[in-house]
């Protein structure tokens, strides 16, 4: 009895081994042409708020929680293809949503064709100018600054010794064939209410050698309204850092010129300070508009930031900022961050 049992067990124990080993083969065969990877992070923390008019808002909890895959593959006699996709919760939302995705095809020659999803990093504050300042709290936290998810197509080349010239076009991340606002198609006419979700098109150059890091961009904007004080015309940006060993420094400037003729510029100076474990940082910032109809929409204002870093391991580390910022009226804050990360 015991030995028919074993008969008829036999052949499922069989056919199951040879499935694991059938996969495991899939499996090996897989990633001797690609490599994938999965990293994130979690944190938790406290904020707190404060308005000039003496409002305060503030708790504990979730500041980030992540997790980015990546993949990459060599395309025999084209490149190098990788690409990701995150999934974030906390901080911004109160439920799991899509965060930046992308895919880029780096050709044997140098060039690069990349498309992404993406918020990407304020241009000042966590950009070059921000000198590696950009804290979990940046000065967008003082509304004097934002950062926009965009849908983008760039292609990149080097064009000589430590130089790179790319050309880029961008749209609002909406659904696709939508064009630059919501349920219109790209034949979409233009509105008030679509100002802010403008298309445009940059050209940046880059340049980069030992401790000097230099960025320069143009760019211009699509669906424009004439004589309109919201409707972006072009944008120059210019930052750099430079690397003193005990000290990295930078400071940039953003202007955007908009169809009526005015304009608005920020300039932002930072300093990175690394202690061993420790890395202290400072920006300022100044945001000036002018030009304007009439003179309440013309100001100057800043904003400054102070912070600090503390790695426990490779994979975790404690975080602290302070910001205030002048941001006109009774919305003026000052506000504080403390949180503690956990990477894999």
């Amino acid at each position: 009895m015991l030995l028919n049992c074993l008969n008829k067990i036999n052949p499922i124990f069989r056919s199951f081994i040879n499935i694991r080993t059938a996969l495991a083969a899939v499996a090996v065969t897989g990633g001797a042409f690609a490599q994938a990877t999965m990293t994130g992070a979690i944190a938790y923390g406290f904020q707190s708020d404060t308005t000039s008019s003496n409002v305060t808002t503030s708790g504990f909890g979730i500041e980030d929680a992540e997790i980015n895959f990546a993949v990459s593959e060599d395309l025999e006699g084209v490149g190098k293809l990788s690409a990701g996709l995150g999934i974030w919760w906390g901080g911004r939302s109160t439920g799991a949503y899509s965060g930046d995705s992308n895919i880029t095809l780096a050709l044997s020659g140098g060039m690069k064709i990349a498309m992404k999803s993406a918020q990407a990093a304020e241009y000042l504050t966590g950009g070059i100018a921000g000198a590696g300042a950009n804290f979990e709290a940046d000065l967008t936290k003082t509304a004097l600054l934002s950062r926009t998810n965009n849908d983008s197509v760039s292609v990149s080349l080097p064009i000589a010794e430590g130089t790179t010239l790319s050309v880029s076009h961008s749209e609002p991340d909406v659904v696709i064939g939508t064009g630059s606002a919501a349920n219109v198609g790209i034949l979409q006419t233009t509105t008030a209410t679509a100002a802010t979700v403008q298309p445009y098109d940059t050209v940046v150059l880059g340049y980069k050698a030992g401790g000097l890091v230099v960025d320069a961009q143009y760019r211009t904007y699509g669906r424009q309204e004439t004589n309109n004080t919201v409707y972006a015309n072009t944008k120059n940006r210019l930052s750099a850092s430079y690397d003193l060993g005990a000290a990295k420094i930078g400071a940039g400037v953003d202007t955007t010129m908009y169809t009526y003729g005015n304009s608005n510029t920020k300039t932002l100076v930072g300093i990175t300070i690394p202690m061993g474990a420790l890395t202290l940082g400072a920006q300022m910032l100044n945001v000036t508009a002018s030009g304007n109809a009439t003179s309440t929409s013309n100001y100057t204002r800043t904003a400054a930031l102070a912070g600090g870093q503390y790695n426990l391991s490779k994979r975790t580390y404690l975080t602290g900022q302070y910001w205030t910022g002048d941001t006109g009226g009774t919305s003026n804050t000052t506000g504080y961050l403390f949180s503690m990360y956990n990477t894999f």
